[in-house]
């Protein structure tokens, strides 16, 4: 299967922030409930993720779903900045956790957001 521009870009995306916050493709597929060889082909643009692979993908990294299809560099230099960096090995609860977190804080932020927009 040929790769498509968007698909390689989306691909890109996934791989580099899988690797800005330290997770190996194993680890991260873990958490995602796909195989370690299927995340390779979503990172290489050979396929695309599903819709709930995507949400899963932001939640985890504290962006918007629409920011892994068009990135977004200040919702990347933020999530460099709440990065967890691979400290031993993640387990997918660890992810789970991660994500959960990162819900909270990208939530507070669209909140100050709007109350800075009134």
């Amino acid at each position: 299967m040929a790769t498509t521009a968007p698909a390689a870009s989306l691909g890109l995306t996934i791989k580099q922030l899988r690797e800005n916050n330290g997770f190996t493709q194993e680890q991260l597929a873990g958490y995602l409930g796909i195989g370690r060889v299927t995340l390779a082909h979503f990172e290489s643009g050979n396929r695309q993720p599903s819709l709930e692979v995507l949400e899963k993908l932001a939640t985890l990294y504290g962006i918007d779903t629409i920011d892994l299809l068009a990135p977004d560099t200040h919702a990347q230099e933020l999530n460099a900045a709440f990065a967890f960096r691979a400290a031993g090995d993640f387990q997918p609860t660890d992810l789970e956790h991660i994500a959960g977190f990162r819900r909270i804080v990208t939530n507070y932020l669209k909140m100050k957001r709007l109350d800075n927009a009134e």
